[in-house]
């Protein structure tokens, strides 16, 4: 071959790297494809059955929401991770568990399925077209909505990132139930306030079927602010950084 001529099977093997890359799922080893659709159909249960007792009283509400996040993390956590959510995917951004390319992709299949999963939601209760739409209370103003989003939000990728130490590995058995308790007790705490969202995409589908985007802003800057703040933090205060011992000279016989 010429000096001058292009290397085509260098280049095919460079654009096959980037592609086995981009279709692998870090250390799980998950096709792409597979993580896309854990993340989706769980975004979708977890709008749809987190919203059907919206209407009910707050304690209802918030042990709903608690037990709809630990079942679905039962159930996809060993796939895709069960983020759910992009302020989590942002966390694990963050704390270099998933590229930049997987992180947007996964955002984009959870709001997919925030969007199938509203719409099933309006389906099955048409009469309450608003059912589920999150809103700052009445006299609080968007910027505190947002605040304290942000904080629920940053309470929650700390939990995340707690599970993702590896001071916690032996610990994961009991992480769906834990996560539950977490989201459960902060939807008792912010619930009446703001909704306690946590999650853009459990506020955009919802949104999406009523059309109504009144401050809408607040579930999306407060939450991923928030998780941002919160992981960088975690990564730059506590988590254990990696130490690499001199090796020991092999004793000679």
């Amino acid at each position: 071959m010429s000096p001058d001529q292009p290397d085509n099977n260098a280049d095919s093997a460079d654009t096959n790297m980037v592609w086995c890359q981009c279709a692998a799922c870090g250390s799980r080893g998950q096709a792409l494809w597979r993580v896309l659709l854990a993340e989706g159909a769980g975004a979708a249960l977890l709008v749809l059955l987190s919203c059907l007792p919206a209407a009910a009283e707050p304690l209802h509400r918030a042990l709903a929401a608690g037990a709809v996040v630990a079942l679905l993390v039962q159930c996809l956590d060993h796939v895709s991770g069960a983020q759910l959510n992009p302020a989590v995917t942002l966390a694990a951004l963050v704390w270099g568990r998933v590229s930049w390319a997987r992180a947007l992709c996964m955002a984009g299949a959870q709001l997919a399925g925030a969007g199938a999963g509203a719409g099933l939601l309006r389906l099955l209760r048409a009469a309450e077209a608003e059912l589920c739409v999150t809103q700052p209370a009445p006299g609080l103003a968007p910027y505190k909505a947002a605040l304290l989003e942000a904080v629920l939000g940053g309470c929650l990728a700390l939990a995340n990132c707690a599970s993702w130490d590896v001071r916690n590995a032996g610990l994961r058995d009991s992480w769906p139930l834990r996560i539950g308790i977490s989201v459960a007790g902060m939807s008792l705490v912010a619930g009446e306030l703001t909704g306690a969202s946590m999650n853009p995409v459990r506020s955009f589908g919802p949104a999406l079927w009523a059309g109504n985007w009144t401050s809408h802003w607040v579930y999306w800057a407060g939450p991923l602010g928030g998780s941002l703040l919160a992981t960088a933090g975690y990564v730059s205060a506590w988590r254990p950084r990696a130490t690499h011992a001199p090796a020991k000279p092999r004793a000679q016989p």
